[in-house]
């Protein structure tokens, strides 16, 4: 029995000294703050206002209520353009019809639409100057953008006599048009750029074999690495591709009109 009890305890003290001890395991260190930022940023460009040439002769006075043709066979108008026309032409006090015996004949002559040379935005001075704009002022100081200009003209014939009492000629840019500066969003962020990498060290120094290894042997965990990366722009405000300043064509030729016709003056 004594001999039996023996070859217990020594099993169990060679068990013991056999049975390698083990380093605690490694903990997935805490991520950093990471930060992200909206910066607005604006571009502006010369404007202009809209050229308007009108010229009304005294020979035939014009007055409220005298009926007008509309002729556009020389200019390709659409309908909503039209009903426009129509509209103006009613709101200072003049009759459209479709007779021959109307009293003036309005002729659209010009209805143009031209791609001019492209505007050049700068880039303004914030209220309060900031890193991320100095850099940026360095990298893209400008925006260079398609510019279409719009041109419209009209006279109004004295139907009796066939005088010319009244012409006028408009045209306007489409920067002048929208007349608002050119505003884009940047978002700068931070990010991790080596995180599975700080993972996988965890798990290769927590299995069994690599606490072995390391007991009484610190090793160092590595440090998240932070990358910070700019977007890029994204346009919140004002026309700048061809299709942008295209799509205001139609806006813009309808303000032409509009100012056109409040030139004609009424007795």
């Amino acid at each position: 029995m004594r001999l039996l009890f023996c070859i217990i305890i020594l099993s169990l003290t060679f068990g013991c000294v056999s049975t390698k001890k083990l380093a605690p395991k490694l903990d997935i260190p805490a991520k950093p703050l990471l930060t992200k930022e909206v910066y607005q940023l604006s571009y502006s460009t010369e404007l202009d206002s809209a050229r308007i040439k009108s010229v009304q002769l005294p020979a035939h006075p014009i007055k409220k209520n005298n009926t007008v043709r509309i002729m556009t066979d020389k200019v390709s108008m659409t309908d909503t353009l039209k009903a426009q026309l129509i509209q103006s032409l009613n709101t200072i006090g003049l009759k459209i019809v479709t007779s021959s015996k109307a009293d003036y004949v309005l002729t659209v002559h010009q209805l143009d639409l031209e791609f001019g040379p492209d505007k050049i935005y700068t880039l303004n001075q914030p209220k309060t100057p900031h890193p991320f704009f100095t850099r940026l002022a360095q990298q893209v100081p400008s925006y260079q953008c398609a510019n279409i200009i719009a041109s419209v003209s009209m006279r109004l014939t004295h139907q009796a006599s066939s005088d010319v009492v009244w012409f006028a000629k408009s045209s306007i840019d489409s920067a002048s048009f929208q007349g608002i500066p050119l505003q884009l969003n940047y978002t700068q962020s931070q990010s991790i750029s080596n995180e599975h990498a700080v993972i996988s060290f965890i798990v290769k120094h927590n299995t069994d074999a690599a606490r072995q290894a390391r007991f009484n042997n610190p090793i160092t965990i590595p440090s998240y690495d932070v990358k910070t990366s700019v977007s890029q722009p994204t346009k919140i405000a004002g026309a700048c591709t061809e299709t942008e300043v295209s799509a205001l064509s139609s806006a813009m030729q309808t303000s032409l009109t509009n100012l056109l016709i409040e030139k004609i003056n009424l007795q």
